[in-house]
């Protein structure tokens, strides 16, 4: 009795989550044809893959030795996928974006993607990188696009380029267009949450002038904090070709510092083993809209 690429997914997801429900809930098969594939592959081996730990699973000693030929079978397999038509790529995925990027980028990504993909089932979701990066962590996307991540084991990071920042303030408020962190710091600031990158960023800014900014807001959208500083509501920190427009009209005074911010590096990130047809075909869009907006600087 031969074993068959499905039952090694299913070894290598149950594996890699711990549990029988998340490997399920990622392969989008119902639990017991898991379980099934499971049972199957270690009949075929005739060995125990998992043994109970908790409320979920752990390999056991053997399971552990198979893991490492699992996984360069399993992206062998998705490289002979990747081969495909493109038109003829299929499945769904749910893609991470960091707000910033998706402000400006997500328009001509759905666009890049309806023509070169058009089989292709995408869901969009839009938050800070430090949550993004969590819930690729646990398995609730299937790739991410990360602003200064932290780096977490079993993740791939492909490196994207630089995503410039600036200072953004109201026009009204008529502050220079070169500014230090003494110039800065006794304006009202709203910045993403604590552990984001725009809050490090931030913090980290004045503190090359052993100084904290006198009134340091938070919320938690970038696209809130835009609107907060075009309508003269506060001082932020934002990517350059999000404020671009607003500066155009006339809104929003762009203040380049002294010293230089530490811009956001950007990286797609996807789990080990998780490149398949439909993060790869998302990953070429996403780098096509990236080049043809002219977004980002390439890492030095």
């Amino acid at each position: 009795m031969r074993f068959t690429l499905a039952q090694m997914e299913a070894f290598y997801w149950t594996s890699r989550l711990g549990s029988l429900g998340r490997a399920a809930s990622h392969l989008h098969l119902a639990q017991p044809t898991v379980s099934l594939r499971l049972r199957d592959l270690e009949n075929a081996l005739k060995i125990k893959l998992f043994e109970r730990s908790g409320r979920g699973l752990k390999p056991t000693a053997e399971g552990l030795a198979l893991m490492p030929r699992a996984t360069a079978l399993i992206e062998e397999a998705e490289q002979i996928s990747l081969q495909a038509d493109p038109a003829a790529v299929t499945g769904s995925i749910r893609v991470g974006f960091a707000e910033g990027f998706a402000v400006t980028g997500l328009p001509v990504l759905l666009e890049t993607v309806r023509a070169d993909y058009p089989l292709l089932k995408a869901e969009y979701v839009v938050a800070i990188s430090y949550e993004l990066e969590r819930e690729l962590n646990d398995r609730h996307l299937d790739l991410a696009i990360l602003v200064n991540p932290i780096g977490r084991p079993g993740m791939k990071l492909v490196p994207l380029g630089v995503q410039d920042t600036a200072w953004a303030a109201p026009r009204s408020w008529n502050v220079a267009p070169t500014a230090g962190p003494s110039d800065l710091c006794h304006l009202p600031i709203v910045s993403n949450p604590p552990r984001s990158a725009m809050f490090r960023q931030i913090k980290d800014w004045f503190a090359t002038a052993g100084l904290e900014p006198a009134r340091l807001d938070i919320c938690s959208s970038v696209a809130v904090i835009g609107h907060l500083v075009s309508s003269g509501a506060a001082l932020g920190v934002l990517p350059v070709r999000m404020i671009e427009p607003e500066v155009a009209t006339g809104r929003v005074t762009m203040i380049r510092p002294a010293p230089e911010l530490n811009h956001g590096r950007v990286y797609a990130s996807y789990p080990d083993g998780g490149l398949t047809a439909p993060v790869n075909a998302m990953l070429k869009s996403i780098q096509k809209t990236l080049a043809g907006l002219n977004y980002l600087k390439v890492i030095g």
